[in-house]
């Protein structure tokens, strides 16, 4: 147990306050299984003291005239920059991820996506529509209101900045709900954005437990949306909630996606990019490459090759050297591992499968990379989610097979081609039925492209310009002319 933890207690209108009844929830370091931090467990009563703080903010933000909007969120980016090292510090204390990597997050995704909605704050209009002599009418885009965001726990900054920045650039107010197994980064973002101007109330953070807290943003009559990033099981029960008030809901839910190499692909990028395609953040990635497809005529050598360099991976805490960082916590390893065996009675496991021997890591909730071969399409593990470092991989002999092999999924989130025809590449990405496909790379897409989740992946307008549009009304006024 850790001599020492860190305590935060509830962001509410500008202030930080304790839950009502007074709960708290543990927090622990992935990396070391220690008590990392409290954080006060808010239940309905705080959710509705945090609401009635978001509708006075509300009054407040939307008539703030846009270009002001862009201005505070504009000192929010810079100031995410200046603060970086103390936000890195906490979201690397809540994931155990590799510092680099939540840096990165931190200050060319959080920040960037803050000055990226800046500069649409202003820029948000309607239309005209004019029947000569008779009626002129014009449409007004207003925010939706009071919006929920219930972020999950693998990248809280990285995600939460994503429909945060947009709700607030258009003018709308936020709470934000954290996953209590990594809540400390986002608790901090919005003590930093009071500080740079933003007035109480606009944006909220509460921490508690899905099953309580969750529920009751679902079911508030007085929210007029919901932001949901997290798993399709999850959805389903906040989906149940929040149409009983006709709440509006955006939904980015989980992957299963293809990475496919063709036999003319570069091969060394194909096999970094079929690497920490699925091993990047161990897995637990919404659009990680956890089903790989190569052609028969390279596939032996390519997946010997990608076993070795697996097999080569390093295991270890953030302020390591390591490739591989822990799972979030114990019973996320442990769902892991109920896949594995699973695997193990379907397909060839080639690697891993099991937790480190190394005493140093035996504290911390490390998974050895794993790698599973001739997987066929019918498995669990090449259904299921696993959210994990677990690869599928399969081999195919043609184009139509494999489009139809990727395609058989019920989720359609990102996808990868390694070619070095274009030509079929644009083939394939046509016919791929994903939200973003990457071709002769993985993960590199930048937020100022708009994404819409294919199938059970989810709903709604994610990154970009049009992702505002979740957070506006549209509202049409007409006028008669001839009155």
């Amino acid at each position: 147990m850790a001599e020492s933890f860190l305590e935060f207690d509830l962001f509410i209108n500008g202030n930080w306050q304790p839950a009502v009844d007074g709960g708290r929830i543990e927090d622990y370091n992935p990396a070391t299984g220690e008590l990392a931090a409290t954080v006060a467990r808010a239940g309905p009563e705080d959710l509705n003291q945090t609401v009635e703080a978001a509708k006075c903010g509300l009054a407040v933000w939307r008539d703030t005239h846009p270009a002001e909007r862009g201005r505070i969120l504009y000192r929010i980016a810079n100031e995410i920059r200046a603060r970086s090292d103390q936000l890195v510090q906490l979201e690397t204390l809540d994931t155990g991820g590799a510092i680099q990597r939540n840096k990165n997050s931190v200050e060319n995704v959080c920040a960037r996506r803050f000055e990226y909605y800046a500069g649409l704050a202003d820029k948000i209009m309607g239309d005209t529509f004019v029947a000569p002599n008779e009626y002129f009418t014009y449409t007004l885009r207003e925010p939706k209101g009071v919006t929920a965001h219930i972020i999950p726990w693998n990248s809280p900054l990285w995600i939460g900045s994503r429909s945060i920045a947009p709700a607030l650039a258009a003018g709308n107010s936020v709470i934000v709900k954290p996953s209590s197994e990594a809540p400390l980064s986002l608790l901090k973002l919005a003590e930093l954005a009071s500080d740079c101007g933003l007035p109480p109330g606009v944006m909220n953070v509460v921490t508690g437990t899905g099953s309580e807290l969750g529920e009751a943003i679902a079911r508030h009559p007085e929210i007029d949306a919901i932001y949901f990033t997290g798993s399709g099981e999850t959805a389903k029960y906040v989906l149940e909630h929040s149409s009983r008030t006709f709440m509006h809901t955006v939904m980015e839910l989980g992957g299963k996606s293809p990475n496919i190499v063709m036999p003319d692909a570069d091969l060394d990028s194909a096999l970094t990019g079929a690497l920490w395609g699925i091993f990047a953040n161990s897995g637990q990635i919404c659009i990680a490459g956890s089903r790989l497809f190569v052609h028969a005529s390279i596939h032996n050598s390519f997946v010997e090759r990608l076993t070795e360099m697996a097999r080569n991976l390093r295991l270890g805490g953030p302020d390591t050297h390591a490739d591989l960082g822990p799972m979030i916590s114990a019973r996320q390893r442990e769902s892991v591992l109920s896949y594995v065996e699973t695997g193990r009675e379907e397909a060839h496991l080639l690697t891993g499968g099991g937790i480190p021997e190394d005493p140093s890591l035996r504290r911390g909730y490390f998974m050895q990379p794993t790698i599973f071969d001739f997987v066929p399409a019918e498995a669990t593990i090449a259904r299921d989610e696993i959210f994990g470092p677990v690869l599928a991989v399969s081999s195919f002999e043609d184009i139509d097979e494999v489009i139809a092999m990727a395609n058989a999924s019920n989720f359609g989130l990102a996808a990868a081609v390694w070619t070095s025809d274009l030509n079929a590449a644009h083939i394939i990405a046509q016919r791929l039925e994903s939200a973003m496909v990457f071709i002769n790379h993985y993960f590199n897409l930048g937020y100022e492209v708009t994404r819409t989740p294919y199938k059970r992946s989810g709903f709604g307008h994610s990154e970009g310009p049009q992702a505002i549009d979740e957070f506006l009304n549209t509202k049409s006024v007409s006028i008669n002319m001839k009155a």
